[in-house]
């Protein structure tokens, strides 16, 4: 069984939030010991970092920050079941 973990961190704050656990997903990312998701077979050195910005109950709001192609980073929100407020990527490396 695999499970499929992703981090949120608030806008305000260092603190992590660990949504439930999903089973039965294949695993398309690794998280980093910054807390950045990573998106498997990617090259990590040429992606662009997101951060998207995602619908929870924090005063100041809650994001994803993730290193991929955006669509694959859109992609691990949306199987959390949270839903997308707004993306800002950093595509000028």
């Amino acid at each position: 069984m695999v499970f499929a973990i992703f981090f949120l961190t608030s806008c305000t704050s260092n603190s992590i939030t660990l949504p439930k656990t999903l089973h039965g997903m294949v695993k398309t990312y690794t998280v980093n010991d910054k807390g950045t998701v990573e998106i498997l077979g990617q090259d990590m050195t040429t992606e662009p970092m997101h951060w998207l910005y995602v619908k929870c109950d924090h005063w100041s709001g809650c994001y994803m920050r993730c290193q991929g192609k955006v669509k694959s980073c859109k992609k691990v929100v949306i199987d959390n079941k949270l839903d997308v407020d707004y993306i800002f990527s950093d595509n000028g490396k």
